[in-house]
């Protein structure tokens, strides 16, 4: 896969914050801002490679093997010897080799992929730590932090431990009227939830009121009713989706074989989640908070967005934490009854339904390379372009030549794209912008500039280059201030 405009961005933010920008002040970032959850991880690589585009593969390489290893050390909890083998060895064979189709969102730019991974050193810590003193304190702090980088924290982190702890809480003091003392660790583990929600929007106000990043408004509504049997038909698309397991719509043939494999796991995770369901008050707690986690993630994307392969990243999360349940849940089952095998067959087959990608799948050069070469070669240096050309082509050159995003609006034509964008690099004193980047009508849905509206707003231009489907307009001109002008 190609790195695009959206890692490239936060490579760009990384670079920033590494050279005097700790709180990106200026910056329009996206609707989530990633600012304590991966935008660190792109900090330490972007500080050994510096602005290239493989920082983006290299961060998605971590984050998911944090994920996998995470999995696996909460499936596995407390279990040893062949227990705790086979605990994380489910979770392992269910996130192994997903399929090029839903790599985009698994092992691509920050789309929430890599919000579990707080999460789960939270059940972690939760776990391995006991009723020790300090596990409620650093819970707290885990999910605060995380909750300043990705709201979704607040489904998939502070509600399970909320709900979990606060109903056990509830069930030790009102149903079996033990001492107030004997249900401190539950209580303090749910006010640890609430007072990180509280801390997450306190530090959030502080970036806000000392200058730092805006963030850019996600959704504002939910789903009609109307749109609710399509939008739940839809999600349960995206859930087998997210682990590779999507069959609807496939044509026969040898490729469904890989389909089956992976939906095998799929139907594992769904199984887990209505054990643990039934064994709320019974199971261990990490239980119980992995299938809150999940199904508080899939009932909030069902209403509140509409459902499509575009918004599938909201439910990126449910892999890692459907992984981990299932290595949790159903272990006990396959000791019991002597299953294990069944284990070795299920590493085999996903190390099979694998190999198609890893043997077959060549490298693909960044988006826009050839463009930012091109652009090095005549010398332009300062420009404007659509947002799938901007950042990507700023990123490919290694920060030689410097892009702003631009759009069309409809009132009052082609204006500046604030969305991922350094508002520094609109000051017409220091920088003299005089190209723009157009593609053909309607290209990369509609995020990106025609030659027709770069002549509308700025006039026709003194050179006219055409190049791989792009069209490259040069004034002589600084085109800042009529772009600025409202």
């Amino acid at each position: 896969m190609p790195a695009q405009s959206d890692g490239a961005s936060i490579v760009l933010q990384a670079w920033a914050m590494l050279h005097g920008n700790p709180l990106l002040h200026g910056w329009y970032l996206a609707d989530v801002s990633f600012y304590t959850t991966e935008l660190p991880e792109y900090m330490l690589v972007v500080a050994f490679r510096g602005i290239t585009p493989g920082v983006v593969h290299i961060c998605a390489a971590l984050t998911y093997t944090l994920l996998v290893l995470l999995a696996a050390f909460v499936a596995r909890g407390s279990a040893r010897g062949r227990a705790g083998l086979v605990r994380a060895g489910i979770a392992v064979a269910i996130m192994l080799g997903p399929s090029l189709a839903v790599a985009g969102t698994l092992l691509n730019d920050p789309d929430h992929t890599g919000t579990a991974v707080p999460v789960l050193a939270v059940f972690a810590l939760i776990d391995q730590g006991g009723r020790r003193w300090f596990v409620p304190a650093g819970v707290g702090l885990v999910l605060a932090w995380a909750l300043v980088g990705d709201p979704l924290v607040l489904l998939i982190g502070v509600l399970p431990v909320l709900l979990v702890y606060g109903a056990r809480a509830g069930q030790l003091l009102l149903q079996q009227r033990v001492p107030l003392s004997a249900a401190r660790h539950e209580l303090s583990l749910a006010a640890a939830a609430v007072l990180a929600v509280a801390a997450a929007t306190i530090a959030t106000h502080l970036i806000r009121a000392s200058g730092g990043y805006v963030v850019n408004r996600g959704a504002k509504e939910f789903v009609q009713v109307g749109d609710m049997p399509r939008n739940a038909w839809a999600a349960l698309e995206q859930f087998l989706g997210v682990f590779s397991a999507n069959f609807f719509g496939h044509r026969f043939g040898n490729g469904l074989a890989f389909t089956a494999i992976h939906l095998v796991a799929a139907a594992l995770v769904a199984a887990a989640l209505w054990q643990a369901l039934r064994g709320f008050f019974r199971a261990d707690p990490v239980v119980p908070m992995l299938a809150v986690a999940v199904i508080a993630d899939l009932a909030a994307y069902t209403v509140i967005f509409q459902v499509s392969q575009e918004t599938n990243r909201e439910v990126a999360p449910v892999f890692a934490l459907g992984a981990a349940l299932a290595g949790r849940v159903f272990a006990g089952p396959l000791i019991r009854n002597r299953l294990e095998p069944l284990l070795v067959v299920g590493l085999a087959a996903a190390v099979w339904a694998m190999s198609p990608g890893v043997l077959l799948a060549e490298p693909s050069p960044p988006a826009a390379s050839a463009l930012a070469s091109w652009l090095e070669r005549h010398h332009l240096r300062e420009g404007i372009a659509g947002y799938w050309q901007a950042y990507s082509v700023t990123a490919d050159s290694g920060g030689s030549v410097t892009m702003r995003a631009i759009r069309e609006y409809p009132k009052p034509g082609l204006e500046t794209y604030p969305w991922e964008l350094n508002v520094a690099l609109l000051d017409s004193r220091r920088y003299d912008v005089n190209f723009l980047v157009a593609t053909p009508p309607g290209s990369q849905a509609g995020a990106t500039v025609t030659e027709q509206e770069g002549i509308a707003k700025f006039g026709r231009p003194a050179h006219v280059y055409r190049y791989q489907g792009y069209v490259i307009m040069v004034w002589r001109k600084n085109l800042l201030p009529e772009l600025m002008r409202r």
